[in-house]
Parts: C-alpha cells; structure tokens; sequence
C-alpha cells in the first residue's frame, strides 16, 4: 500500500510569511484600523507609494475636517455687528450704561452684562426689583403651549392695532376737512407722516417679557378714573382718547390675559 503523498519541503521563506500573515491579521482584527492595508504594508515591509498617497490624503481630510468645526465653533461666538443677536446686546450695552464693546464675541459681552446686572442689585433694596408674576419653572412642552397661546393673542392684537392705526388716519383726515386746515395740508402731512410710519401693527410682546414681568404690572390704574383725570384734561383730552393711552392699555391687558391663560393651563397639568 501507498502512504500518503509527501507534501512539499517547508522552506524558511514559507514559514516567515505564515508568521508574518499571522500577526497581521490580529493587528488588523484588534487595532481596528481604517486602512488595513497600512499593516500587510508594514508587515511585508513594502514600499509602495499609493498606499502612502491613500494615508496622506486621509489625514489630510481629517486635519481639514478640524479646521472646519473650530472655524465653526468661532463663527458662533463672533457674530457680525449688523446681525439681529448683536444689536439687541449692545442696546443691553446701551441701556446698562456699558462702554461700547469693541469685540463681538457674544458669550464675552454676555458675561459683562451679567456683572453690571449683578453690580446694580447689589446698590438696590432687596425689594426693589419684586417678586416674578409667573412663580413657576416652564417644561419645554408649556413652552411651546405659552408660543402658541402668544401668536394666538398677537394675531387678536395685531387686528386691534390695524384698527386703532386706521381710527388715527382718519381722525388726521378730519382735521383737514375744513377750509383753514386746507391750506396746511402738507404741513400736517410733513408732522404726521413720520409718525405715522414709526408706528407698526406687530405685537412686541414676547415669552421673555411674561418671564420678566413683575407683580406690580398686576396693578392697572385706569387713565380714565377721576383720580387720573383732574391732571391729564385739557381741551384737547376732553374730546378724544390719546392714541398711546389706548395702546399701553390694550399691552396691559394683554399680557395680564396672558397670564390669567398660563395660570389656567396649568391647572390640567
């Protein structure tokens, strides 16, 4: 009987690629690599410049992909001087009697704000400031409750605001009906057209003026009371209601019917 057939010689050459096969197939399995071929490379110890070009390019990638995220990082503290965030700080700045800022990196100037806030409460009583209308933490999801509640209201106060501007327009126009005020046409026009276009149907009212009101808006003093009159009166007065009495009232009540909405809404929860 015939044994088995001899299998080739091993040879020192085959046993050092076994080897090196071997260890590059653990690397390659426990190193987790993104190019696996960078470890047959090194393992064969071959030179072969695509491979190199391959890991050159991707660290190149990823040294640019770095330079993107920290050019963002730094665009979102150093916004331009003409953007809307800017300039609603700087009237903070403006307000708070804060020098002009000469940067524009907003967690900087925020920061400033803070401290001169800071400094002026502690000059003041402890009472001065009064205690917050809305005395509860808001959830996101009353948040966005409270977000549909006010573009429901400004929609009703934008409509009464038309309606008042219109009330104005044609008041103005009456005056000129008679044949005095004909002659001063352009002169009234040149003294109310300004006016006229300063004066926007848009509510201001935001969620951050319901978070900053105090108690002491919860106290309407009626412009129309005895009280109020015998100092506001004249000739004029006496005819119509001024167009600013009406629209600081309609705020009020807006934001108390506001108020009076949330404290209801979060009665069901």
């Amino acid at each position: 009987m015939r044994g088995p057939e001899p299998g080739p010689e091993p040879t020192m050459e085959g046993d050092v690629l076994d080897t090196l096969e071997g260890e590059s197939k653990v690397q390659q399995k426990e190193g987790g690599l993104l190019f696996p071929t960078l470890l047959t490379i090194y393992s064969y110890a071959c030179i072969n410049i695509i491979y190199f070009l391959f890991i050159l390019v991707f660290l190149s990638t990823e040294l640019q992909a770095s330079q993107i995220l920290q050019n963002k990082k730094h665009k979102n503290s150093q916004l331009d001087k003409n953007s809307d965030i800017y300039q609603e700080v700087q009237a903070m700045f403006d307000t708070l009697g804060i020098p002009k800022s000469t940067t524009s990196d907003i967690p900087h100037m925020l920061n400033q704000v803070e401290s001169k806030v800071k400094d002026i409460l502690s000059k003041v009583q402890k009472n001065h400031v009064g205690k917050p209308l809305l005395k509860i933490d808001l959830t996101s999801e009353q948040a966005e409750q409270l977000e549909r509640i006010n573009d429901a209201l400004s929609c009703e106060y934008e409509c009464r605001r038309r309606m008042l501007m219109k009330r104005l327009d044609v008041t103005v126009q009456s005056f000129g009906w008679s044949d005095r005020a004909k002659v001063k046409t352009d002169d009234i026009a040149r003294i109310y057209q300004p006016k006229h276009y300063a004066l926007s149907p848009k509510t201001t009212v935001t969620m951050a003026h319901l978070l900053a009101a105090r108690e002491d808006l919860s106290k309407i003093i009626r412009t129309s009371s005895g009280t109020s009159r015998e100092k506001t009166a004249c000739a004029i007065n006496k005819v119509g209601v001024s167009f600013s009495t009406v629209e600081n009232e309609l705020i009020i009540s807006y934001l108390m019917f506001l108020q009076i909405l949330t404290y209801f809404s979060f009665m069901s929860w």
